[in-house]
């Protein structure tokens, strides 16, 4: 009984340890936009419309993140999602667009501080 306790959380211990690193949680909002560790929703989660021509979605997180690794997080996350990437732009901070399914994802990564970075998530129809 004892070996196959030990069995069962050495299987445990595997899928933990093969789980990705950065998938801590999703959007409130959206069930499979993943949020990245260190980032933490403000406010009640978002905002979401669902409308005859599709869903208008916008969130806010933050955490003591890099803005660099916000950006490979998403860059690379996204696409096993099914999300295209469309374009990036850099304005007050940076601006990923991303394309799926006739939706337009906007990812708007926003220094605050030195140590500091805000997300701004938006999906609108395309």
């Amino acid at each position: 009984m004892a070996l196959l306790l030990r069995a069962a959380l050495f299987c445990c211990a595997l899928l933990l340890a093969a789980a990705p690193a950065h998938a801590e949680g999703f959007l409130d909002a959206v069930e499979d936009m993943p949020l990245m560790e260190g980032l933490a929703e403000t406010g009640d989660g978002g905002i979401v419309f669902d409308k005859p021509a599709g869903r208008i979605v916008r969130s806010v997180a933050e955490g003591d993140v890099a803005p660099s690794a916000v950006r490979a997080f998403y860059i690379e996350t996204l696409p096993q999602l099914g999300w295209t990437r469309a374009a990036e732009y850099e304005l007050i901070g940076e601006l990923l667009l991303f394309r799926r399914e006739g939706e337009q994802l906007e990812i708007q990564i926003v220094p605050v501080s030195q140590s500091h970075t805000e997300v701004r998530f938006s999906i609108e129809p395309q």
